[in-house]
């Protein structure tokens, strides 16, 4: 019996680094700047890190440090990449008996070019990760747990996410996901059905605002929505502005620490596993709030989105963030 099965991606990641590489505003850009280079020179690199990652790895492996018994549902290449990943979730004592090797297309894998800043952008190859076989899946053995943890792009197959929240429904396991592209295109409509009993639903302020059909900065009609769209939680990061959560009853919203940053790289998933252990723990929203915030400003802290992942009862070195609490927004 597993305490959380998750769901998602396994990445091999590769971080770049280089004091040559600028920043550029331009609204031509979506986010309103470029990570530049001169095109046609050499650019010396001043670290190379080799990391695992993947939403779905990064949560397994979060989770298990909490104490709690997990295993992972994703699909790596039968490379050395796929090695690294597998042999990861041994050593952190996640199971691998889900784990789906591909012959043919190679691991999913994740180029980081890093700023001085710590900012970044990211190369990605899916690779296997966006195939999971449903026809690998032993959906019997996922009878045997208490929660479904999807984190990011897990399947482009929509039948496939309906079998397995019905497995959830018929079997009374809770569910909690921060569903990936693959997963938003198929809109609000066509999802309601499966997301509108979800227990904890997580999203970017970038996701929610463009999976809504709201202006980013429209919270309140953003968080009216979300709550009008599911009987569960509701999160809402915003990167270096904090969180915004919305249940039944009230509005929260949280700030982060001041720290130092090196990579900023899954501290959107350190959040979301922090707070989703916090919940299965029997703590209120408020402590999964702060849990969660403290687990993300410990991974920045280094390169990659494990090394940093606190253990069950290890807050690190910040006070716990203050939260708001509001019955209106």
């Amino acid at each position: 019996m597993f305490d959380v099965i998750v769901f998602g991606s396994a990445t091999r990641d590769v971080f770049l680094k280089s004091k040559q590489m600028r920043i550029i505003k331009d609204p031509r850009f979506i986010t309103g700047a470029a990570e530049c280079f001169s095109l046609g020179s050499k650019i010396e690199l001043d670290e190379l890190v080799f990391t695992t990652g993947g939403g779905g790895s990064n949560a397994a492996i979060s989770l298990t440090k909490q104490g709690f018994k997990t295993a992972l549902v994703a699909r790596v290449g039968m490379d050395l990449g796929g090695k690294a990943i597998i042999e990861e979730l041994y050593q952190e004592k996640s199971s691998a008996k889900f784990i789906q090797q591909d012959q043919k297309i190679p691991t999913s894998y994740s180029f980081i070019l890093l700023s001085p800043g710590g900012e970044r952008t990211i190369l990605v190859y899916r690779g296997a990760s966006k195939n999971i076989d449903s026809r690998e899946i032993d959906f019997e053995a996922l009878k045997h747990t208490k929660w479904f943890h999807f984190c990011g792009s897990f399947s482009g197959d929509f039948k496939l996410l309906e079998k397995i929240f019905k497995i959830a429904k018929a079997n009374n396991i809770k569910i909690a996901i921060n569903p990936g592209a693959l997963e938003l295109k198929f809109g609000t409509k066509r999802l309601k059905p499966l997301f509108e009993n979800v227990d904890i639903l997580m999203m970017n302020d970038e996701e929610a605002a463009d999976f809504f059909e709201e202006n980013i900065n429209n919270e309140k009609e953003i968080l009216e929505k979300a709550r009008d769209y599911i009987r569960g939680i509701f999160i809402m990061t915003k990167g270096p502005k904090g969180v915004v959560v919305c249940d039944r009853d009230n509005y929260y919203r949280a700030g982060i620490p001041r720290s130092k940053i090196i990579d900023r790289t899954g501290a959107g998933d350190a959040f979301n596993s922090g707070f989703v252990s916090a919940i299965l723990d029997g703590k209120d929203i408020e402590h999964a709030i702060q849990f969660g915030t403290a687990n993300a400003t410990s991974v920045i802290q280094y390169f990659g989105a494990k090394r940093g992942l606190l253990k069950k009862y290890d807050w690190g070195s910040w006070k716990r963030v203050k939260v708001s609490i509001l019955s209106k927004f």
